[in-house]
């Protein structure tokens, strides 16, 4: 009796503790159009409105989609809004690393008179035209604002990648000691982008070099948390200071990448905002606080 007793009791915890777990992702339907979706209200609000909510706080993850123009022209409308509304802006740029921080200063307050994408190395560090990206950093300077790198050197990258200790110096071999590469949530949404390894180094297998780019993407996302964490710490004086961490989406996406690092180190309340082009259809619960859309620009036409 205890033995059918023990089996009806399995068979009835499988099969409604099945029924009660969500076999796929849960997922907002947006509505169109919308301006910004607000994730937390499941509603459309406008840039006012936006501004106003992001009013209690100081630090704000904003991700990028690098080849987008139309992105960045609509994030620069947004930062204009918060400063008009009196906020003191910090952008910390993936593009950038500490180290490019004076230059930065001086272009930010409008008194640098060089060739700034030529000094600060643009074409290496971003690739994309300055172009895109200046209406950002006009913002910034209207702002009365700051420009701030967080980004890993190239040769920590190198190094990081190549587990090579002995081309770290005493930080970096504590910081890449301290790597946590178990966060599982962030392995499981990355695995599908590592499943194949498309520069596998000499005598490496498929695993290993899947592991060695895993290596690299939480290197990049726990630099930048903590370099934005430092800012946080350091930069910001008052509550009309907003920090905006500034880097590709993906970094953010879920809150699982730069800012779950971030939320590591620093005690700072954040909201996270992602961008989608006009016309998305839906997003997953969870993916960011606010949904920004924009209107990409239409490809140019071919000549007949």
């Amino acid at each position: 009796m205890q033995y059918f007793r023990a089996l009806f009791l399995a068979v009835f915890f499988v099969l409604f503790s099945g029924c009660s777990q969500p076999k796929a992702a849960l997922q907002h339907t947006l509505p169109q159009p919308c301006g910004i979706y607000d994730m937390k209200q499941a509603a459309c609000i406008g840039d006012a409105e936006l501004a106003a909510r992001l009013a209690p706080y100081r630090v704000l993850f904003v991700g990028d989609h690098h080849a987008s123009e139309a992105m960045h022209r609509r994030l620069a409308g947004v930062l204009r809004r918060l400063g008009e509304n009196g906020r003191r802006l910090l952008l910390a740029n993936e593009w950038f690393t500490p180290s490019d921080d004076a230059l930065l200063s001086r272009y930010a307050r409008g008194v640098y008179d060089g060739n700034f994408t030529a000094d600060i190395d643009w074409k290496t560090k971003a690739g994309y035209p300055f172009s895109s990206y200046e209406p950002i950093y006009k913002s910034i300077q209207n702002a009365r604002g700051m420009l701030y790198g967080i980004n890993m050197t190239k040769a920590f990258q190198k190094a990081v990648s190549d587990a090579n200790l002995s081309a770290m110096s005493g930080d970096e071999q504590a910081f890449f000691r301290d790597l946590d590469l178990n966060l599982s949530a962030h392995r499981a949404m990355l695995a599908p982008f590592f499943a194949h390894c498309h520069a596998k180094q000499a005598g490496e297998d498929a695993r290993q070099c899947r592991e060695r780019m895993y290596r690299v993407q939480v290197a990049w996302d726990s630099y930048m948390g903590e370099q934005s964490a430092r800012l946080a710490a350091e930069a910001l004086h008052s509550d009309k200071e907003l920090l905006v961490v500034f880097a590709g989406a993906f970094h953010m996406a879920y809150g699982l990448g730069i800012n779950a690092r971030f939320a590591r180190r620093s005690p700072e309340p954040y909201v996270t905002i992602l961008p989608v082009p006009a016309g998305s259809t839906d997003a997953d619960v969870g993916e960011a606080d606010y949904l920004l859309f924009y209107t990409p620009d239409a490809p140019p036409k071919e000549r007949e």
